[in-house]
């Protein structure tokens, strides 16, 4: 043999070792089963076999995982474990759901079906069962509270037909195993039950079951097997997110292809979009309340009748406090002007001197032009008359309103123009302006807006104004002084403004407070009571009292009040 030939077979030869030695890809499939893993390997090897044999460049393997153990094979999906998984029904829309896996196939049985249903049932023993509606009062069997067939069609059909399994069955048994169901049922132990589609007719074929000792009811038409409620798709053959497309492809191929005992095994996927609205709509799986929505939804009645009684035993706490509140407010009102009598009479005494003194001055003057009546002119004793009666009015009214004040009652209210009340309080005064040489200007706006409150109220708030304007005034060493009243529209208010050129306010922080005043302590004047009062009485309206400016040059005042509305 030449080098040449010996050094080409020595190459062929690890080619060929090569070729035979190269493992193949592993494939694994996961499978739940209802028929224990023994049984499940048995029937399921000879389509991994079958793959296998295809497919050489693959090997695939199967993992049996029993049905009731969910949480395992959807572990083993999360954690990509498995290439491929058969399921039932539900276990497959929640894969889908979770874990994004695509359902391929379909499976197919021996007869060609590719749907599976519920079938309701009682022993024929059992006579007062005849139907779905006389299914109320009784015990009921099934498998799992998340198994189709088993349970969850039956569960549907049932509310359909208006009976709700946990109020009007006595009891209702999950029984695991769909025999167990069967036998309960035959031998009295439930009053009745369900299985899925094929479980009876399998039984019967075996021998477990004798056809004339169950009842079917409400017994569904032109189904190959005994039906009660209606059919959702069968078992699924889905892929997971990671597995390659194109193998994907041509192992659903090989499967579409594979046939038992001349009997096809799958068939391109149904929709299984129905059976994700089902277990959504019966709050089943992974749509399943929490825990608490249950505990709410089991005990409403009590938790509303608790909040109602909460909310009623809040609202009559609050109006308790609220009734003390008001209660306590009002006391403390009718204490404060009690403590206040002493200050309010000399406050009152305040207010009325300067009337009084005018009167008696007018009263003089009268009496010295009668006694002289030969120079005594009907125009001047009209006129000091007229005086006499304005001031004495004004008295009466100041009087009224302090004892209205006193006694919470209510202050009739009245609309008129503030401009009447500025022109008054300036006539009042006349007497005192001229005493101190304090010259008065008016600044009246034609057609000012009414407004409505108490007449008096407003005199007795710009003759306080107008008072403490002349205060402010009466020491000042100026060559003139000068006390100003306007008014005008602003918006929807009518303001009225008094003005002095007197010293300047040191405090305002707290002018306005009870008690406080910024004139020196006399017998002849108030104790601070004016401007507080005045604010509230102003602040009763909706208005407002409030120090416009204060300098060296003077001070400014404004009271607002709103504007009258016709309605």
């Amino acid at each position: 043999m030449s080098w040449y030939k010996f050094i080409t077979t020595i190459v062929l030869l690890f080619s060929f070792n090569a070729a035979f030695s190269a493992k193949p890809t592993e494939i694994t499939i996961a499978i739940q089963s209802f028929l224990g893993k023994d049984a499940a390997y048995q029937k399921w090897q000879s389509t991994a076999d079958y793959l296998s044999r295809r497919m050489p460049d693959y090997s695939f393997n199967i993992i049996v995982v029993d049905a009731p153990d969910d949480a395992l094979l959807y572990d083993m999906v999360r954690q990509k474990k498995v290439d491929y998984v058969i399921t039932q029904p539900i276990a497959s829309v929640e894969l889908n759901r979770l874990y994004n896996t695509s359902i391929h196939l379909t499976k197919i049985d021996q007869l060609g079906v590719d749907q599976l249903g519920g079938v309701i049932f009682t022993s024929v023993d059992n006579h007062a069962i005849n139907n779905v509606e006389a299914l109320k009062g009784n015990s009921f069997a099934a498998s799992t509270p998340k198994r189709l067939g088993g349970w969850v069609l039956a569960l549907d059909y049932l509310r359909s037909q208006g009976i709700d399994p946990e109020k009007d069955f006595s009891r209702v048994m999950f029984l695991g195993s769909q025999d167990n169901i069967v036998n309960a049922v035959v031998n009295g132990l439930a009053d009745a039950g369900t299985v899925r589609t094929g479980v009876i007719e399998k039984m019967i074929a075996l021998g477990q079951l004798n056809r004339q000792k169950i009842k079917i009811l409400n017994q569904q038409k032109e189904f190959p097997y005994s039906l009660t409620t209606k059919t959702v798709p069968e078992w699924s053959f889905s892929s997971l997110e990671h597995t390659d497309t194109v193998l994907r492809k041509k192992i659903n191929q090989k499967l579409l292809s594979y046939q038992v005992d001349n009997h096809q095994q799958w068939k391109e996927a149904l929709n299984y979009e129905g059976i994700r609205t089902l277990i959504r709509k019966h709050r089943i799986g992974i749509y399943q309340d929490p825990a608490h929505v249950v505990f709410y939804k089991n005990n409403y009645q009590i938790i509303l009748i608790i909040i109602l009684l909460s909310a009623y035993l809040i609202m009559f706490y609050r109006n308790q406090q609220e009734t003390k509140i008001r209660d306590y407010k009002s006391k403390l009102e009718a204490l404060s002007k009690v403590s206040s009598v002493d200050q309010l009479l000399s406050e009152v005494a305040h207010e009325l001197s300067q009337p009084i003194t005018s009167l008696k001055i007018d009263a003089h003057m009268l009496a010295n032009m009668l006694k002289d009546k030969s120079s005594c002119e009907l125009n001047q004793v009209q006129s000091i008359s007229n005086d006499l009666r304005e001031k004495t009015d004004h008295c009466v009214d100041l009087i009224l309103n302090i004892r209205q004040f006193l006694s919470k009652k209510t202050i009739a209210k009245e609309v008129f123009n503030a401009n009447i009340n500025a022109e008054k309080i300036t006539r009042l005064l006349k007497n005192e302006l001229r005493k101190h040489d304090i010259h008065a200007t008016l600044s009246l706006t034609e057609d000012l807006p009414n407004i409505e409150m108490s007449s008096v109220e407003l005199d007795q708030v710009l003759l306080n104004l107008s008072k403490n304007a002349i205060s402010a005034m009466k020491d000042n060493l100026r060559s003139s002084n000068t006390l100003s009243i306007g008014t005008k529209a602003v918006d929807n208010f009518v303001e009225i403004r008094v003005g002095d050129t007197g010293f300047e306010i040191k405090d305002k922080n707290h002018l306005f407070d009870l008690f406080k005043t910024s004139k020196e302590m006399s017998d002849s004047e108030g104790l601070g009571i004016g401007l507080s009062l005045s604010r509230r009485i102003v602040r009763s309206y909706a208005g407002e009292l409030l120090l416009e400016s204060s300098s060296a040059e003077g001070s400014s005042f404004i009271v607002r009040i709103p504007r009258f509305v016709d309605e």
